[in-house]
């Protein structure tokens, strides 16, 4: 086995293993993160995560990884059913969190789907927001004598709301400022996530994504190519950037920011080309097209789309 860190003491031993086949699994296939991230769906962030006993990697990456291993997958799926076990048992707050003097409710929260440490005051903005949903749900099926459920509409480019303006039923994992730097879709963001600002640079499309329930805003280009690149910029703050790396399209991690108006999203292409959308806006745009499967090369500059 390669150089390694070492693994998070408090980890249970059943995702200790999980995690030790996962990173045997991985000298074996010589892929780099870079690498894994261009033969699976999953990025490289997440896989460094994975490798790391940082979060519980879902049953297709063990999965995805095994065949690229060349293992059998049924064994490696009854191990990520034991470890996803472990990992979602309730576990007292550690000796370490103590000596900080953190509570209970700050301690890192096992989920079905991660576990992130989030700030106090995220987690108590995130807690009367799902009050607030849950009192306007009652509210609703009451007046209508009848039990109605919200459902998102994403083929129209659209979310069904709640009257908060947060997606009911929503599982997000970070509020607001507590949502900077993460990854969209591994918090939950992507969820409830609508497109409110929209341009082609150069036969790229460029969009600013937004979530209502997580109170930030992510950039993402599609129809692109390798090294193009994608960018989140808010008024104030940090922008976020990612590059194409393989396929056609990206998208970068979040920015906190309570109005789509305060964000927007650009790119900057191989070619030279740079441009970006205008604020965002309150209408729900349509999401960009699929792309063709083959295409012509943008310019000289520019490698052919696939």
């Amino acid at each position: 086995m390669g150089e390694w860190r070492a693994l998070p003491e408090e980890l249970e031993p059943d995702v200790r293993t999980l995690v030790h086949r996962l990173r045997e699994m991985k000298d074996d296939s010589r892929l780099s993160l870079a690498a894994l991230a261009g033969q699976t769906p999953f990025s490289k962030s997440a896989w460094e995560r994975y490798l790391n006993g940082k979060k519980l990697p879902p049953r297709e990456a063990v999965e995805a990884l095994g065949r690229l291993a060349g293992r059998d997958i049924a064994p490696l799926t009854a191990l990520w059913e034991l470890a996803e076990q472990s990992w979602n048992r309730p576990r007292p707050p550690s000796p370490e969190a103590d000596s900080r003097g953190e509570s209970a409710a700050e301690a890192v929260e096992p989920t079905d789907r991660a576990v992130r440490r989030i700030p106090m005051g995220a987690r108590l903005a995130g807690a009367f927001l799902v009050v607030a949903a849950v009192a306007a749900g009652v509210a609703a099926v009451s007046a209508a004598g009848g039990d109605e459920t919200v459902r998102p509409h994403r083929a129209s480019g659209t979310a069904a709301t709640s009257t908060n303006g947060t997606e009911a039923g929503l599982d997000t994992q970070c509020f607001a400022d507590g949502c900077a730097g993460l990854d969209p879709k591994d918090t939950g963001c992507s969820g409830n996530a609508w497109t409110s600002a929209l341009v082609r640079v150069d036969g790229v499309y460029v969009e600013l994504r937004y979530s209502d329930a997580c109170r930030a805003a992510w950039g993402r280009i599609s129809w692109g190519a390798p090294g193009d690149v994608a960018e989140v910029a808010p008024v104030h703050g940090r922008h976020m950037r990612e590059r194409v790396r393989y396929d056609t399209d990206v998208y970068t991690a979040m920015v906190p920011a309570s109005d789509p108006s305060e964000v927007k999203a650009c790119t900057q292409l191989r070619s030279g080309r740079h441009g970006c959308t205008r604020p965002g806006g309150k209408q729900h745009l349509l999401e960009p097209p699929e792309p063709p499967v083959t295409r012509p090369p943008r310019n000289s500059a520019s490698p052919t789309g696939s």
